[in-house]
């Protein structure tokens, strides 16, 4: 009798809501996982150098405003994070590392909520929940003056925001995922790629079929955009003035574009008397050249010309730039940048594994699984972009660790789906009932 009422009692949180204690619950352990690490195993203030050091520049920068060229190269959102952190607190890296760790903590949280949209079971979703919260890179980039860990949030939060926003659709909605996702862009410009996707997934989500972008999705992408447009017109317009002729969010993107393609070891710019190097860990290890310029890194146009002239004259190097695949994955040559003194064959050995059990399964799931297709063309969409941005500018599993929590998601749906399927007991798929109303 014991056994049939705790049997019912899973049942009947399986069917429900994620009851609150949970998700508060969840986020108790992810922050504490994170606090720790943070401020005992692995403090930013021990680690200010390369891109921490330009990050830490880049927002002492704005609160003297001191600002030059250079300070386009990047993007502003997250200097723009850390210069507001740094005016409340004196620039005291530990109260980063504390708001880090609540964005990291409540990233757990979220993608619960999103697991829960996609499987539409509380027990996996709380289970998607806890692999966040315990997902070693994402605790591991808490610990830098790096960009990861608002942007994993700020994915997660766009993708659930969006989720909510289709379910109800409304401007009030749509207007709050379109800040949250326009919010992430202007801290990584790789969500541009998911804005020409947005018009496509609000038609095909909503499962009509008969005519391109109805007119209340048409709507729907509006409202999204007029949230996020601004924010990304005011990034735009600041770097724009920085470096006086028009630009968008970050002016490293024609170097990156170039050294993803192009066979040299790295970059380096002489300015007076300093070297601005850039190696990026695939090219060091593939090859030896460096290429030399003597234009600044910032003058993006220049380098996404010499980057096409290059593809066009060695057509080739595009399937050579499919090994910036491999490496985004996590299976190439390379480890999670940057590394951790005495840790580094735990962060070398964590890649293959996570591909084997989280990212196959996922891809494998999402190519095959069918109901909640509004839900799961979303995080397709999603992670299209930073599939695009490995290939095209920079093959490095930093780029895709934001967008692990929807992996995470779509690979404990799988995962489930595979065991059932494999022990007789294959769980139903919902009815495919459109995400977004067209009436």
């Amino acid at each position: 009798m014991e056994h049939h009422s705790t049997a019912g009692a899973i049942r009947r949180m399986d069917d429900g809501a994620p009851r609150a204690w949970l998700i508060v619950g969840l986020f108790a352990f992810a922050l504490l996982v994170r606090l720790w690490f943070s401020l005992v195993v692995h403090r930013p203030e021990d680690f200010v150098f390369s891109d921490m050091w330009v990050y830490d520049l880049r927002a002492r920068n704005l609160l003297s405003g001191k600002l030059g060229p250079w300070d386009t190269f990047t993007p502003p959102g997250y200097p723009a994070f850390l210069a507001a952190l740094y005016a409340i607190s004196g620039r005291s890296l530990a109260f980063v590392a504390v708001v880090q760790a609540l964005l990291g903590a409540a990233t757990a949280p979220l993608a619960l909520l999103v697991a829960r949209r996609v499987t539409r079971s509380t027990i996996l979703s709380l289970g998607a929940g806890v692999l966040v919260a315990a997902h070693l890179p994402s605790v591991y980039y808490g610990g830098f003056l790096l960009a990861e860990t608002p942007f994993t949030f700020g994915v997660v939060l766009s993708v659930w925001l969006l989720l909510r926003a289709a379910e109800a659709p409304g401007w009030r909605r749509a207007l709050l995922a379109g800040l949250a996702l326009g919010a992430s862009t202007v801290i990584r410009p790789n969500l541009l790629l998911f804005l020409p996707l947005l018009p496509l997934w609000s038609w095909l989500g909503s499962g009509d079929g008969r005519r391109l972008l109805g007119a209340p999705n048409l709507r729907f992408t509006a409202q999204i955009l007029a949230g996020a447009l601004p924010l990304l017109a005011l990034a735009s317009a600041h770097n724009s003035r920085l470096l006086g002729r028009p630009t968008g969010l970050g002016t490293n993107g024609g170097l990156n574009f170039f050294l993803a393609h192009a066979p040299v070891r790295g970059a380096e710019y002489v300015e007076g008397g300093f070297t601005h190097r850039i190696v990026p860990i695939p090219n060091l290890m593939w090859h030896e050249e460096v290429h030399r310029s003597e234009v600044a890194f910032y003058d993006e146009g220049h380098f996404y010309r010499l980057g096409l002239r290059g593809i066009l004259e060695e057509p080739s190097r595009l399937l050579a730039s499919l090994d910036n695949l491999v490496e985004g994955a996590g299976v190439g040559r390379q480890s999670i940048w940057p590394g951790w003194k005495g840790r580094e064959r735990l962060l070398s050995r964590y890649g293959p594994w996570f591909f084997a059990l989280v990212i196959a399964p996922a891809l494998a799931g999402l190519a095959l699984r069918r109901g909640e297709r509004g839900s799961r063309l979303l995080l397709a969409a999603f992670l299209a972009s930073a599939i695009a941005t490995l290939y095209g500018f920079l093959g490095d599993p930093r780029m895709r660790v934001p967008f692990d929590p929807l992996l995470i998601v779509l690979a404990v749906d799988a995962w489930a789906a595979a065991l059932g399927f494999a022990f007789g007991r294959a769980r139903r798929d919902e009815p495919d009932v459109p995400l977004l109303t067209t009436t």
